[in-house]
């Protein structure tokens, strides 16, 4: 039986999925081969099948692999397309996002908002901000996932240090810098037409369908302390939410 590693911190069906990435790159499940079956993974890496499911269907996502019902999942591909998809359900999963991914600085400027930025950061006009321009990369990769714009006060505008570094983990550098825990984050995802300053960093053309999101961290007094504005090109990041009903007691 083969076992997952414990210390990584990181969700079960996660490991599992790098670990069966891995082993499709190496050729142990060559393309055009078939899968084991979801009881012989469950029983091999002592997970349930539930984790084994969620694993697979993150294989699905990356393009390496398709399930027909009857046959099984197929490989289709050693290496993930393009496209990056990311599971945000939870503020350690957005961790687990940023740390997977390499940031670049592009630029700084203090701001001070008018209506529309004021609309969008959700703060009084006139309120300044140092805004950092920056973009994420994939591990494995030169094409940038996302344009985003990373607003703090200008009292801490010594998070441009950190930035530089460039794995940089936004959650993490606003606590630093500010000195207060952040207990939710909000996120905001609508559709856009790319415009002409995040088309230049993405390097796709501009007006072509994009992703928006607005994150805005917040402290334990519900007080802001940074938000950041994402641009996503359509063809190179899928946002993936799952639910789960939960059934009330009958009381009986």
């Amino acid at each position: 039986m083969s076992a997952l590693a414990s210390e990584s911190g990181a969700p079960r069906y996660r490991q599992l999925t790098d670990t069966l990435v891995r082993e499709i790159r190496s050729g142990r499940f060559p393309v055009g081969s078939l899968l084991p079956p979801e009881p012989q993974l469950a029983r091999r890496f002592g997970v349930s099948r539930h984790t084994v499911r969620e694993a697979v269907r993150r294989l699905a996502g990356m393009g390496l692999v398709s399930r027909h019902q009857g046959v099984g999942t197929r490989v289709l591909a050693q290496v993930p397309r393009a496209r990056y998809v990311a599971s945000l359900s939870s503020l350690h999963d957005l961790m687990q996002y940023t740390q997977q991914t390499r940031l670049r600085r592009l630029g700084e400027r203090e701001v001070e908002a008018d209506a529309e930025l004021a609309r969008l950061l959700r703060c009084p006009i006139g309120q300044r901000w140092i805004e950092f321009d920056t973009c994420r990369f994939p591990e494995q990769g030169e094409l940038p996932l996302v344009h985003m714009r990373i607003y703090v006060a200008p009292e801490h505008a010594g998070i441009r240090d950190d930035l530089a570094e460039g794995s940089a983990w936004i959650y993490a550098l606003v606590e630093k810098h500010t000195g207060q825990r952040i207990a939710e984050a909000e996120q905001v995802v609508g559709a856009i037409s790319i415009p002409a300053a995040s088309a230049r960093v993405l390097g796709v053309k501009p007006r072509t369908p994009g992703l928006l999101a607005r994150r805005y961290y917040k402290d334990t007094e519900d007080r802001l302390l940074s938000v950041s504005i994402n641009v996503y090109p359509g063809e190179r990041f899928e946002l993936a939410t799952r639910w789960r009903l939960e059934t009330e007691p009958s009381g009986e």
